[in-house]
C-alpha cells in the first residue's frame, strides 16, 4: 500500500513549467525528470502515476535551469545539482531501476471518478433501452412500408390492364348476360 502523501503538498507538471524558464514544456520536464530519476532522484507519483513535485524538488530543478543556462549539458546539470560522481552516477542508476515510487492515493478523486462511472453506467443502460425502442419503432415502419409497396404494385398491375372491350352489339343493345 502506498503511503498516505497529502496532495496539497506537492504541485503538477503543468505548474513546474510555468514557473522554470528553461522548461518550457511537459516533454521537457518529463526529459529532465527521467535523468534526474535515472540517477538515482525520486519523485513522488499522484494516483494516475504522474509525477508530483515538492518545494525541494523545485530548487533541484530551479538549480539545474541555472547550470543549463550557463551551458551545461542535461547530464551534467543533473549531476552537479545532485552532487554525483561517475562512480556514485553508475550505482544511484542501477538501485533506480530496483525500487517504485509510493503513489499518492486522493481518494475524494477515487470517490467522483466512482460516481461518474456509476452515472456513465445509467446513461448507457437507458441509451441502450431507447436503442431497442428504436429499434422495435424501425421495424414495425419497415413491415408498413413493405405493405405500402405490395399495395403499389396491385395499384399499378390494375391500372396498366387494359379495360375489357364490350361487343359493339352489346354495347347498342346491352344483353342480359354480364360478363
Amino acid at each position: 500500500m502506498a503511503k498516505d502523501i497529502k496532495a496539497d503538498e506537492y504541485i503538477t507538471g503543468s505548474e513546474v513549467v510555468h514557473k522554470v524558464e528553461r522548461i518550457g514544456s511537459l516533454a521537457t520536464l518529463g526529459n529532465w525528470a527521467k535523468e534526474m530519476e535515472r540517477m538515482g532522484h525520486k519523485f513522488q507519483h499522484d494516483g494516475r502515476g504522474r509525477r508530483i513535485y515538492a518545494d525541494a524538488d523545485m530548487k533541484l530543478l530551479q538549480q539545474m535551469n541555472d547550470l543549463l543556462g550557463d551551458r551545461h549539458t542535461l547530464k551534467q546539470a543533473v549531476d552537479v545539482t545532485l552532487g554525483i560522481t561517475d562512480k556514485e552516477a553508475a550505482d544511484k542508476a542501477k538501485a533506480a531501476k530496483d525500487e517504485k515510487t509510493p503513489a499518492v492515493i486522493d481518494t475524494k478523486m477515487l470517490q467522483a471518478q466512482n460516481k461518474d462511472l456509476s452515472e456513465i453506467k445509467e446513461m448507457l443502460a437507458q441509451l441502450v433501452k431507447q436503442n431497442q425502442q428504436y429499434h422495435e419503432e424501425n421495424v414495425q415502419l419497415q413491415e408498413k412500408v413493405t405493405e405500402l409497396t405490395e399495395m403499389t404494385k396491385k395499384n399499378e398491375q390494375l391500372l396498366q390492364e387494359p379495360p375489357k372491350k364490350k361487343s359493339w352489339w352489346k354495347r347498342h343493345f346491352g344483353s342480359s348476360d354480364e360478363d
